[in-house]
């Protein structure tokens, strides 16, 4: 029987249906007590500083830079190497984005280039805890210190990370989280931002509030199509749905995947579906997954070091970094490897899905050009690729991911691709 593995799995709560169905027998799809409920329990992980729910990630950053008030043409800093809807976001407010170069080894942006970045225009640094691996937060808070800028913290990729033992979204004056499906914590769709000032805060929860409700039949789209996208990622499912697609598409060189992301475009205005709020059922979702975050997490990391220890010392792997001082959460597991396109299609004909760039290098994109200043380390970390490590996937699974990989890597590249016909599913 044909295995296949897909490159992301759903961390879903095994009573979803039944608190979807509660919510709609109480009335309280839409709105309800599990919001105040659910920012309280987020609000309690991470400093006590003050949440507030948003319809995305996105627009929890949207909602702090505009209660920030910060003047028109102003610089925010953010790495070459992130989601480019984030800077996006700041443009549509009037602002510049000025992207700075990454460390090619943790992904994430290099502490000395931000601090050669800064000129009298610039107000705001965003560190992106990419892939799910905390900055160097000490160092780029000393930079803000110096300059007086503000420190925005995008945790999209990182909720229960950790950087010299305390949770990442506490270091700068606010920070912003992504529920979307596949994220760390899924409540189909969503996001919350976390502010430490209260007046700030006030304003951030103002803004959000001023939204208008989703109807009910939006807040039951969403979950269904919640649904749908984590029953497609099952294996039992994937292997007979979308695999056969990547896999015909990897013969002609094809990237079909690419349809599964959102256009890159201005969002200037931004669409209508950003202009909601938060909903209760949402909120009753991840008030309930809160309580599983640390099993998931563990599991993935117990994931992640078993690739590791199955894959050190390969010829032409170079494993992802972890410095001591930090809790990698592994969103997404980021290795590198030689001939990059030509093992991603091996992988891919022997039954596993990896992804080769989850994010941008925004130098790069028309939508940010002209941009004076190259990306080089942002360019050398984009060629690394994602390999499967979320919670649900077992041992065995695993190690057939390690297997695969090391084929794919030693592989003569004249020898000819077959699919594989057995393996665990």
């Amino acid at each position: 029987m044909l295995t296949a593995i897909s490159r992301y799995g759903a961390r879903v709560l095994p009573n979803t249906q039944q608190l979807i169905a509660e919510c709609a027998r109480r009335g309280e799809l839409v709105e309800g007590p599990a919001i105040d409920e659910f920012e309280e329990a987020f609000s309690q992980r991470h400093d006590h500083q003050v949440a507030v729910t948003t319809s995305y990630g996105r627009m929890a950053f949207y909602y702090i830079l505009k209660a920030l008030n910060l003047p028109i043409g102003s610089e925010v800093i953010f790495p070459a190497l992130t989601f480019w809807v984030v800077p996006e976001i700041a443009r549509v407010l009037g602002l510049r984005p000025v992207f700075v170069d990454v460390d090619p080894k943790t992904f994430n942006m290099n502490p000395s280039a931000v601090d050669r970045a800064v000129t009298a225009n610039t107000k705001a640094i965003v560190p992106t805890h990419l892939y799910g691996l905390p900055c160097d937060m000490d160092e780029i808070l000393g930079i803000a210190t110096k300059h007086n800028l503000a420190v925005i913290e995008d945790c999209a990729h990182s909720l229960g990370a950790l950087y010299r033992g305390r949770p990442v979204g506490t270091f700068g004056d606010a920070a912003f989280f992504s529920f979307q499906t596949l994220k760390p914590l899924n409540t189909y769709g969503g996001g919350m931002a976390v502010v430490r000032d209260a007046s700030l805060a006030g304003a951030v929860r103002g803004l959000a509030r001023s939204e208008p409700l989703p109807t009910e039949a939006e807040v039951r789209k969403k979950l269904n199509i919640g649904r749908v996208q984590r029953i497609l990622t099952r294996p039992s499912v994937f292997r007979w749905t979308l695999f056969p697609i990547l896999w015909a598409a990897s013969f002609v060189r094809a990237r079909p995947d690419v349809y599964l992301w959102e256009a890159i475009r201005p969002l200037d205005p931004l669409p209508p579906d950003y202009r909601r709020r938060y909903s209760n059922v949402q909120a009753a979702i991840g008030l309930e997954a809160l309580r599983h975050l640390a099993g998931w997490t563990a599991a993935t990391r117990r994931n992640a070091e078993l690739l590791a220890q199955t894959m050190t010392g390969i010829p032409g792997v170079q494993l992802p970094d972890c410095p001591a001082d930090r809790t990698h959460v592994f969103y997404q597991y980021a290795l590198r490897v030689s001939d990059r396109d030509r093992v991603v299609r091996s992988c891919i004909r022997r039954g596993l899905d990896i992804e080769t760039l989850h994010v941008d290098v925004c130098t790069r994109l028309p939508l940010f050009q002209p941009f004076w200043a190259p990306a080089l380390e942002a360019d050398y970390a984009a060629e690394a690729v994602q390999l499967p490590v979320y919670s649900s996937l077992s041992e065995d699974q695993v190690r057939w991911v390690s297997r695969i990989v090391k084929g794919a890597v030693s592989e003569d590249p004249r020898a000819p691709a077959t699919v594989p016909q057995s393996a665990r599913d």
